[in-house]
């Protein structure tokens, strides 16, 4: 029994322990997929911190869980830098956590507010209290740092991460100390057995927390979705009404034309002025001309008169392009997301401005969008997100998705109030994308 106690327990509890830390890391690093290398690191770390940390040496456990933890961690992620910052922010909660639950636990004996008659039954609720505390740490850091991220955590999610290690502990307790008064080896079986079945809830909880994101996510992207789909629909709408009064004005064009022929001769200028008057009056119906891809011209009109109405100074050039490689929804979710994000950002800036230039040159298309943005956006993944609050950054996902199922690039860079994206499009659709 003793071995059960001073071994196996606190090994499993330091196992459980370092799962959760990169558990922790994989979400704040944004989910990313692990290569075989970097779990036979995690595995490796894992073992060597563990057996040094049953030496006992608080120094020796500062330095795995401190100060190595966040570069190990996002060295089996591959996250860029500024991961460091909340991985030791984690690594120092999680330490401290373990400082605060001896202590409190230490007083509390003291006092006699706990009661526990054999030391083995206090040192199994030290070890199941500290952990528990521990993963209800891990678990707020992370959803912290996805909120900063992704800008969506409900309090479910929250109440889920504290309540249910909060009761775990309290059920130890309670166990603990009916244990005291009848033990039996019996009990003892049941006791790690209930305690087996409480980690493993909590991770069911973890997981079930972690299922609930993605959801969210995967719905507010699907409604992104739905609303290209229709705004698709109404541009090949538009594309119609457009062809139609484009017949009609050259019509009525024609005999505006013979019309001044016949006034010309007696009343040249009343002639010329009234005709005038209804080139004009016809012009408001017409749209104007970037370019001869009709989709990417009736997308270029609606997003010119969104930054009209938002009081956006409007600079749009398109050179001479096909873009009959692309499918019709790819060209819309494109150019609609690219200049939906640069209009949003522009209207809440001081210079108010959005620049577009569009070319092909060696079989590429080239897509550049500058945009007056005062604030620096925040980083994810290598890109930016928006600052608006409830910003879920799925407009730059579907773009970096756009582009590379055309063995394209896209870039996106901040510098003194201005967002640049460049966008490099190839001619041809990549297979499996």
């Amino acid at each position: 029994m003793a071995f059960l106690i001073y071994f196996v327990l606190p090994f499993g509890g330091s196992l459980l322990l370092q799962g959760a830390m990169f558990y922790g890391a994989y979400r704040i690093a944004g989910r990313p997929r692990p290569t075989l290398r970097g779990v036979g690191i995690a595995v490796v770390f894992t073992l060597a911190s563990i057996c040094f940390s049953m030496l006992g040496n608080t120094w020796v456990n500062l330095f795995f869980a401190v100060i190595l933890f966040p570069f190990v961690a996002r060295w089996v992620f591959q996250a860029s830098r500024g991961v460091l910052v909340p991985y030791l922010i984690q690594s120092v909660a999680v330490f401290l956590a373990d400082a605060v639950v001896v202590s409190c636990m230490q007083y509390l004996y003291v006092t006699g507010i706990l009661y526990l008659n054999a030391a083995e039954l206090g040192y199994i609720l030290q070890v199941s209290c500290a952990r528990m505390t521990e993963l209800m740490v891990i678990l707020l850091i992370s959803l912290a740092a996805e909120k900063r991220m992704e800008g969506h955590v409900s309090v479910h999610q929250v109440l889920l991460s504290v309540l249910l290690p909060v009761f775990s502990i309290f059920n130890l307790y309670v166990m603990m100390y009916l244990l005291q008064i009848f033990f039996t080896l019996a009990g003892m079986s049941l006791f790690l057995l209930n305690l087996g079945m409480l980690i493993g809830l909590n991770i069911y909880f973890c997981l079930l927390v972690d299922t609930m994101s993605k959801n969210h996510r995967l719905e507010m992207e699907r409604n992104l979705y739905r609303q290209q789909a229709v705004q698709y629909q109404y541009y090949k709408q538009q594309e119609e009404k457009y062809e139609a009064s484009r017949k009609l004005i050259h019509d009525i064009r024609n005999h505006i034309q013979a019309m001044e022929s016949l006034y010309s001769r007696e009343k040249a200028m009343e002639a010329a002025g009234y005709a005038g008057d209804i080139h004009r009056m016809l012009n408001q119906f017409g749209q104007k001309y970037y370019t001869s891809e009709k989709l990417l011209n009736l997308i270029l009109n609606d997003k010119a008169d969104a930054m009209q109405r938002a009081g956006v100074r409007e600079d749009i050039k398109v050179g001479e392009l096909s873009l009959d490689f692309m499918e019709s929804t790819d060209v819309t979710a494109l150019f609609a997301n690219l200049l939906d994000n640069a209009i949003a950002a522009a209207t809440g800036s001081r210079g108010k401005y959005v620049r577009l230039r569009v070319g092909e040159a060696r079989q590429f298309v080239s897509v550049v969008v500058e945009n007056g943005c005062d604030s620096r956006p925040l980083p994810r993944d290598g890109a930016f997100r928006s600052r608006k609050p409830g910003h879920e950054g799925l407009g730059l996902e579907i773009i970096q998705r756009t582009v590379a199922r055309y063995g394209g690039d896209v870039s996106f860079e901040w510098r003194e109030g201005v967002f640049y994206t460049r966008v490099l499009l190839g001619n041809c659709k990549v297979d499996g994308l």
